[in-house]
């Protein structure tokens, strides 16, 4: 066969198979959307409670929902023997006789739940704060009225580890499961516009889509975020203040975008009139689906909201971009080092005209990439708010770059719990201490930080550098 026969054979092979690919795109996202979720349910459902974690990686079956809010609110409160630990009880509970009530069995109405900010320490925002409210609410008064109430401490723990936490666990995957549909629906119509839907299914192979996406609540964040872009982008101003302020009630972050978009809004009101409703609209919006939120706990519960504020405001250095030059992770300079940077890049930013659809999205990728980069706190998890923007507002070489970035960011969770073993891995090549210290500049977990950290800040540098070259040559 000549070559040229060769080559007709592989173009035919391409345009059949880019046919078969739009043909049954929508179902091959729908698996990819399928697979990808139910496997990060699978990794990290907490049933049985003996249940060995993946690869015997404690950091894949990990997640705040159960390990890092639950069981030291709710479980650990009682220790294996049956014993009451009132060292967590006063660590965490601002009303001892609520969780004495549960662990006792003494649950008869809904109106005795515990309640965030009031009856004990929460450390997330209000809507995460609801839905957390509406779960263990209803796992403790279902599983006390149709299955069975302890009656003593050591009965407690074992009601609350095959009952009350599952269904805790399988409530909140609900919660998050609806989300994901949304934020899949939203991204997919906004990235139908661009032309761009095959990128669509990027985003549930992203490994760190698998790992985060039923590890915390970012999904629902990134969800309100990709709703009001697409709002916006149908003059819908006012539902999307609205969505981006439920975003910002979600995770506090958001805000980078609100921020930036009501900035925008205000300078095309000053010179042209039909901004000024426009304006109003969006900012009315934000202003309610904030302020609402955000003060019901402030009047209402001000030693607990303050606490939540104090837990963000004063917390370590957590796999930051400063740690390479600030190696005490608890140093105020993290965070002044974040204010200072955020606001200079917010104001090169806000230099840029959100004039369409692309630069809207771009203007959303720098700002939340600002807030989530240049932070004293980049939990990983973080990232799932960050990949729907990437998606749409990043071209294609940029995009492969942040691949790299988000498979970083998902080996930090996969590595995190293994540390001293792969250090002493490590050590037979290279001297490293072997000790378990994930947080620190030594440890590899930091050095794939450092890796995701530098690459999206190289996007962020060069993203923000191409939009004010233009801005010069547009007033050249």
């Amino acid at each position: 066969m000549s070559s040229a026969s060769v080559f007709e054979v592989m173009k035919h092979f391409i345009i059949q198979w880019r046919i078969f690919i739009a043909r049954y795109y929508k179902v091959l996202v729908l698996l990819l959307f399928i697979v990808s979720f139910s496997l990060s349910t699978y990794i990290h459902v907490p049933y049985p409670p003996s249940r060995p974690p993946l690869l015997d990686n404690p950091g894949l079956i990990y997640t705040d929902i159960v390990h890092g809010l639950f069981i030291p609110r709710f479980l650990d409160v009682v220790s294996e023997y049956g014993v009451l630990d009132y060292r967590k009880i006063a660590d965490y509970w601002y009303n001892s006789q609520v969780i004495a009530s549960l662990i006792y069995g003494r649950l008869y109405s809904i109106t005795q739940c515990p309640v965030p900010y009031r009856d004990y320490k929460f450390e997330y925002p209000p809507v995460i704060a609801a839905t957390w409210y509406f779960s263990t609410c209803i796992a403790y008064f279902y599983t006390y009225r149709f299955i069975k109430a302890p009656e003593n401490p050591f009965e407690y723990r074992s009601i609350v580890e095959n009952y009350v936490m599952p269904i805790h666990f399988a409530i909140q995957i609900i919660v998050l499961l609806v989300f994901s549909v949304i934020t899949a629906i939203c991204l997919y119509k906004l990235l139908q516009l661009e032309n761009m839907a095959i990128r669509l299914s990027l985003l549930f192979i992203l490994p760190s889509t698998v790992l985060y996406i039923t590890y915390n609540w970012d999904i629902i964040t990134a969800a309100f975020i990709v709703m009001a872009l697409y709002s916006f982008i149908r003059n819908r101003h006012g539902l999307a203040g609205v969505l981006l302020g439920l975003a910002v009630a979600t995770k506090v972050l958001p805000i980078f975008i609100a921020l930036a978009l009501l900035y925008d809004l205000l300078q095309k009101a000053f010179k042209e009139q039909v901004f000024w409703a426009k304006l109003w609209q969006y900012s009315t919006g934000l202003f309610i689906s904030i302020s609402i939120p955000y003060g019901i706990p402030m009047a209402l519960y001000r030693k607990g909201f303050a606490d939540f504020l104090n837990h963000h405001l004063t917390w370590y250095c957590e796999n930051c971009l400063y740690l390479p030059l600030i190696q005490d992770v608890w140093s105020p300079l993290h965070r002044i080092l974040f204010f200072s940077l955020a606001t200079i890049f917010m104001l090169a930013i806000l230099t840029i005209d959100v004039s369409s659809s692309k630069k809207l999205y771009v203007v959303a990728f720098l700002t939340l990439s600002t807030g989530i980069v240049f932070n004293y706190v980049f939990s990983p998890q973080m990232i799932i708010m960050l990949a729907p923007l990437a998606l749409l507002a990043l071209p294609r070489n940029m995009l492969t770059s942040y691949i790299i970035a988000d498979a970083a960011n998902a080996l930090i969770m996969v590595m995190f719990f293994k540390d001293p073993e792969i250090r002493a891995l490590i050590a037979k090549y290279i001297n490293i201490p072997v000790k378990n210290s994930p947080w620190t500049l030594d440890s590899p977990v930091q050095w794939v930080a450092f890796i995701r950290n530098w690459v999206l800040l190289i996007i962020l540098l060069f993203m923000l550098y191409d939009e004010l070259e233009n801005i010069s040559k547009g007033v050249g």
